[in-house]
Parts: structure tokens; sequence; C-alpha cells
């Protein structure tokens, strides 16, 4: 039993922080500092809401403490290379009915002491498709009623005003998504 306790201690102590391919975590990372990413977009904003759900992502899932940029042992940057929404179905009059938004980011994992890139990622991409009249809107679907969109409602909406509360959503949907995904790339094997 002893034998087994010293093994499991060992190999806990053996375990380093990893990064997939770019080998370790500097020794004695804890914190990590998240810097607000250039926005190349027009989408006004963006670069606040994907900080914060960047932000919230590392709190929920750990290891390593959020801190000021100015106290942090690694500090995560990036650009927003990419927002669009394009459509991608149309009605029998040319009319789009669906959309696909596309974020496109660049990420950067830099170790403050060494001033190091210790992960550069140049380019991750989510997308989410979404409809833009009440025909093509799955009112059953759980993405459909995670929203703030009521389904009695859809018949009382013009397709201006559901596509612009669709597509809220779905930027919503989409930074919530690449923030996942931030964290995952930057810390995965972790």
């Amino acid at each position: 039993m002893k034998s087994l306790v010293a093994v499991v201690i060992f190999a806990l102590a053996g375990c380093g922080y990893r990064l997939a391919g770019e080998g370790a975590v500097p020794e004695g990372t804890s914190t990590i500092g998240i810097r607000l990413f250039n926005n190349h977009t027009r989408e006004v904003g963006l670069e606040v809401r994907l900080q914060r759900a960047i932000e919230d992502e590392f709190r929920r899932r750990g290891p390593l403490r959020v801190v000021d940029e100015d106290a942090a042992d690694v500090v995560l940057s990036g650009d927003i290379r990419r927002f669009t929404n394009v459509p991608v179905a149309f009605s029998a009059t040319d009319e789009a009915v669906q959309y696909q938004g596309v974020m496109q980011v660049g990420v950067r994992l830099l170790d403050r002491r060494t001033k190091q890139v210790v992960r550069q990622i140049d380019a991750l991409q989510v997308s989410q498709d979404f409809g833009a009249v009440s025909g093509t809107v799955v009112a059953t679907s759980p993405h459909f009623q995670r929203g703030t969109l009521d389904a009695v409602d859809l018949p009382n909406l013009t397709n201006v005003q559901l596509g612009l509360t669709r597509r809220r959503e779905a930027i919503i949907d989409l930074v919530d998504q690449m923030a996942h995904d931030v964290y995952t790339h930057a810390m995965e094997g972790f």
C-alpha cells in the first residue's frame, strides 16, 4: 500500500504543465492574464465580449488563476481576424433564409518572465448557423430554447427583426464557442 501511495505521489510530482506539441508550461506558472484582443472586424465590442468569455472559461476550468496582465506568469493575447455572416440557404425568391456566422482568431500565449511565445495558434475558427425567417427556425431545438426569443412571438416578427435577434444570439454562441476553443487549444495536455 505504501509503495502504491509513493508511486502516485511520484507520478503527480512528475506531471508538469504541458501544451500539446509545445513542451511544458514554465515551472511555477499559476496565473494568466488575458489581454483585450485586437478587433480587425466591423463588429463593435466583439473584443470585449470575447475577453470576458475567455476569462470566464479560465475561471471555470482552471488550473490557472486569472489576474491582471502585469501580475500574470503568462499572458494570452490575440487578434479577431474575421467575423462574417454569410447567407447559406435561400427561398424560391432568392431571399436569404439561413446564415452562417463565422469567427476567426489568432492566439498567442507568452511567458512574461522570458518573453518567449509558449503557444501560438494562427487561425482558430468557429461557425454557427442561424435561421433568418420564421420558417427556418426550429423552435423545439435546444439551441433555440436556450435563447431569449419566445416561439409564440415568431409569427409576429418581421424577417428583419427575427434575423437581427437570431444574429445576436449567434454572436453570443460564437463567442462562447471560441472562448472554449481558445482555452482548449492553449491548455490542451495541461
